[in-house]
Parts: C-alpha cells; structure tokens; sequence
C-alpha cells in the first residue's frame, strides 16, 4: 500500500477505470505504511525464528528427519520461505517510484542544445513516477 499510489493508477487506467488520480492522496500516508509494513514484518521474524520455550535445539530430537540424516520439508520452512518472499516483494514495491523514475526518465545524454525544453511545475504532485 506505501507505493499503491504510483503503481496503481496505471493499472487501474489499464483496465479503463478513470478518474485513478485521486489515488495519489494515498502517498500522503506513504509513510505510516511503511512503518506498519516493517512492524509486521518485524514480527513475523521475531515469531518465526525466535527460540521455542522447552524445545530442544531444531536439529536434535524434535526435527523429522529421512534416513540418512536429511532433514525433511516441513510447515515451518515453508513459512519462512514465504516470510523472506513476502520480505522481497515489500522491498521492491517500496522502491517501485524510485525504480519507475530510473526507467522513465532520459539518460542526460540524451539531449542536445538544438532541442528545447520546456519544465512544468504541477501542484501537489510529488510522486517521483
């Protein structure tokens, strides 16, 4: 949701729904999302690999194993393959109007003295895409 205000207008036009623009008051709180975005995250790490109470450590008698000493897939790695997914996927959206501008915007290069350039200064606009 901390970068919804970029991303999802274009998708929202994609699909011809009209007036997505007033999604960009969604940056305001851009924020208080992301600092809810790492709380929860904080916890869930926290809640994942934290030290279970009474438990032997993981590798020792609590842990199915194969034979052969393998030990086998299980619930908890699944969850912490899908933590460090979800991890990945919030850091890229948390980049996306940084990553948007990278793309879009002309290398310097690009431009010669034959060319004019003109600057328009829009109001409240500050999403960098």
């Amino acid at each position: 949701m901390a970068s919804s205000c970029c991303w999802l207008p274009p998708i929202l036009i994609v699909f011809g729904i009209s007036g997505a623009s007033m999604l960009a008051t969604i940056e305001e709180y851009r924020w208080v999302m992301m600092i809810v975005t790492f709380g929860f995250l904080g916890t869930a790490f926290y809640f994942t690999y934290r030290p279970r109470k009474g438990q032997v450590a993981q590798e020792d008698c609590c842990t199915p194993t194969i034979s052969g000493g393998r030990r086998r897939f299980n619930m908890m790695t699944m969850n912490k393959i899908m933590l460090w997914g979800v991890t990945a996927m919030a850091v890229v959206f948390l980049f996306f109007p940084q990553i948007v501008t990278a793309m879009l915007t002309p290398d310097a290069g690009e431009f010669t003295t034959e060319m004019n350039r003109t600057t328009l200064s829009i109001e409240g606009m500050t999403c960098p895409g």
